[in-house]
């Protein structure tokens, strides 16, 4: 349903290692780099993820009450791609741990403050 998402950064450059890092965890690769933006995804038919330095050439700045969340394969993964955000200076929203409904997943804050989640659910993989 979603063809992609995108946040502001401030330093494209620093955004980019840092997701590189955590979709490495998650299987996903840089797809396109541009000047003002990087797209992360299976491939361009696929959902994406993109960050980019806004178009108003203003200050980037996260949404209040945006996150979005990415799948993980299993919660090995959700733990991984969690440690990976932590270890290029995510901020934590909340431990790797089982939710409500069946959901295990990983809050974290990236270098520009977005919010982001990794989970993985038993029941959407039966």
């Amino acid at each position: 349903m979603i063809g992609y998402n995108m946040v502001g950064t401030k330093d494209l450059a620093k955004a980019g290692d840092f997701f590189d890092k955590v979709f490495g965890v998650l299987g996903i690769n840089r797809i396109m780099d541009e000047d003002k933006f990087i797209v992360w995804g299976r491939s361009m038919e696929d959902s994406c993820f993109s960050v980019c330095l806004p178009y108003d050439q203003k200050d980037a700045k996260p949404g209040n009450g945006t996150m979005t969340a990415f799948f993980a394969e299993n919660e090995e993964t959700v733990k991984k791609a969690y440690e990976a955000a932590m270890a290029n200076g995510a901020t934590c929203e909340g431990e790797p741990g089982l939710r409500e409904f069946g959901y295990y997943v990983a809050y974290f804050r990236d270098l520009d403050g977005n919010k982001f989640n990794v989970f993985y659910s038993a029941a959407a993989h039966a």
